[in-house]
C-alpha cells in the first residue's frame, strides 16, 4: 500500500524544518505571524501534522530539556523526509496546478532554497511562466465564448482573473533574471 501524500501544510512543516529543527510551538508561532497561516486552517492543526509526518518518519522528534522547566519536542527531518520532500519541489508543473493549486506552486517556489540548486529554481520559474502563458491562452479562449448577450460582470470577472495570472507569468520571467541560466 502507497503512503498518503502530504498535504499542503505538511509540506509547509517540511519546508520549515528543512531550514532548522523546530519545536511545535515554535512552528506555531510562524504558522501565526507569517502568510504561511494560509496552509494551516488552526493553530491546532499544526500538532496533528507533525504526530503524522513522524508517523511516517518523514520527521523525528527528540526531547531538549535543556532550556527550560518545560521540555520542547525538536523536529528534524529524516533522510525519507527529505527525499519525498526533495521530490515535491521538482515535479512538473501541470496547467491544472495553475488553475487550482497556484498557492501551492509558490509554497514550493519559496523552499527551492532548500535544494541549493539556482538551476532548479530557474527551471521551476520558466515551467511556472509556460504554465501560466498556456492556462491564460485557455481563459481567453473561454472569453471568446461568451455569447453576445452575457452580462457584462462574468466578463468582467473572467478579465480580472486573465489579468492575475498575465501579472504572476510576468512576475515569473523577471523572476527568472535572478538565477544565471547555465546555472
Amino acid at each position: 500500500m502507497r503512503a498518503k501524500e502530504p498535504t499542503s501544510l505538511e509540506y509547509a512543516l517540511l519546508g520549515l524544518l528543512h531550514q532548522h529543527p523546530q519545536s511545535g510551538y515554535d512552528l506555531r508561532k510562524i504558522f501565526a505571524t507569517t502568510a504561511l497561516g494560509n496552509y494551516s486552517s488552526s493553530p491546532g492543526a499544526i500538532y496533528p501534522a507533525l504526530k503524522r509526518l513522524e508517523q511516517r518518519e518523514l520527521i523525528g522528534g527528540t526531547i531538549d530539556d535543556t532550556r527550560s522547566l518545560r521540555p520542547k519536542k525538536i523536529f528534524r527531518p529524516t533522510a525519507d523526509g527529505y527525499e519525498i520532500f526533495r521530490r515535491w519541489l521538482l515535479q512538473e508543473i501541470s496547467i491544472d496546478d495553475v488553475g487550482r493549486r497556484f498557492d501551492e506552486l509558490m509554497l514550493r517556489f519559496a523552499f527551492h532554497a532548500v535544494l541549493a540548486d539556482p538551476g532548479a529554481s530557474r527551471n521551476f520559474l520558466l515551467r511556472l511562466a509556460r504554465g501560466i502563458e498556456e492556462y491564460v491562452e485557455g481563459l481567453e479562449a473561454q472569453l471568446q465564448l461568451f455569447p453576445e448577450e452575457t452580462p457584462i460582470e462574468p466578463r468582467l470577472a473572467l478579465e480580472a482573473g486573465i489579468e492575475q495570472y498575465r501579472s504572476a507569468a510576468r512576475w515569473a520571467r523577471e523572476a527568472l533574471g535572478h538565477f544565471k541560466e547555465d546555472s
